[in-house]
């Protein structure tokens, strides 16, 4: 089905996506090269690549963010050792604000553009090196405004090297009605390490107009995860929402529901067990939740189906808590007030 190309992860067959090895993010121009070719690659893509018009010399179209963590074991703790920047993508200086996890440094990614808009070309690549902790999050939720042409992306590149632990937990993704935008997510890390990655999905401003909720026209996701920069994938996952194509309120897609949330735990294998008789599963007329082993054992993925944004990360934060308990044998902390 065109209109919603879903389902749970999967050891890849010959035509799954990111089957060539994980893109080169390592400057701001490959990533952009990385980001156009995607573009011509998928097919989904094709009714938008007419490319939206912009000012001579405008800047803040090719962002790019990339965060190198480094255990430092004179500090005690995790550095912030390198970072790359180009506008709108910034970040602000390691703090240490998890009483939990003192030596774990938070790094919050910030826009200064506010929005994503048509043509943005988006790439953030997060390296954490071995026995490194570090928490990675955004500064409020990411709004994709409508669009007349084009289309916008982001390339997600998340490496952990052995023994390192990743959270990199971003506020929702907002799609404005008609909306086109594709993520694509290569995840790197050794069977030692540990990485927890989320999304939350709003499918528009509910209140906003009679034709926004589900008024977006595409939303692609792409996510990929491997051993090796080079190796074979563990599995991959790709989902294409095209509302267009398909009434969203079925049974077996979203059902009553409008919030989705989707959550990776990849983790050593000891503690997969422990991991999801603690996530559960439940169908109920508030709240839907499950989660399932990855191929090769690579994790656990988890998901929500849920009314509301509060509902939905109110539950993916009993998900987050019992995995800090799991590796890391600490409570997660009280979320902030205004969060």
């Amino acid at each position: 089905m065109r209109g919603a190309e879903t389902g749970a992860a999967r050891a890849p067959g010959p035509r799954m996506p990111g089957m060539h090895g994980t893109p080169d993010c390592a400057s701001a121009a490959s990533a952009a090269r990385t980001l156009r070719d995607l573009g011509l690659r998928l097919p989904e893509l094709a009714p938008y690549r007419a490319e939206a018009p912009r000012m001579d010399g405008a800047a803040g179209a090719q962002g790019y963010l990339r965060l190198e963590f480094e255990r430092e074991p004179a500090a005690g703790r995790t550095l912030l050792s390198d970072m790359d920047r180009r506008a709108p993508l910034l970040a602000q200086k390691a703090l240490y604000w998890d009483a939990s996890q003192p030596d774990m440094a938070c790094v919050t990614i910030i826009s200064s553009a506010g929005c994503v808009v048509q043509g943005d070309r988006l790439a953030l690549t997060v390296r954490v090196g071995p026995g490194a902790r570090a928490l990675v999050c955004t500064q409020s939720a990411t709004r994709v405004h409508g669009m007349e042409q084009d289309y916008a992306s982001q390339l997600q590149i998340l490496r952990v090297e052995e023994n390192g632990y990743l959270e990199y937990m971003p506020d929702p993704l907002i799609l404005h009605r008609t909306a086109r935008y594709l993520m694509d997510t290569h995840i790197v890390l050794p069977a030692s390490a540990t990485l927890l990655y989320g999304e939350v999905l709003l499918p528009g401003r509910k209140y906003h107009h009679p034709d926004e909720l589900f008024g977006f026209h595409l939303f692609s996701s792409s996510i990929t995860a491997r051993r090796e920069m080079d190796g074979d994938p563990l599995f991959a996952e790709h989902f294409v929402l095209e509302p267009g194509r398909m009434n969203f309120g079925k049974v077996g897609v979203m059902g009553p529901f409008e919030v989705f949330g989707h959550v990776l735990a990849l983790t050593p294998a000891r503690h997969l067990d422990a991991l999801r008789e603690g996530a559960g599963a439940a169908l109920g007329p508030d709240l839907a939740w499950g989660a399932t082993i990855l191929p090769h054992e690579a994790g656990l993925l988890f998901k929500v189906l849920g009314p509301s944004t509060e509902s939905v990360r109110a539950k993916i934060r009993e998900f987050h808590a019992a995995l800090r308990r799991v590796v890391l044998g600490t409570e997660l902390p009280e979320d902030f007030l205004w969060r």
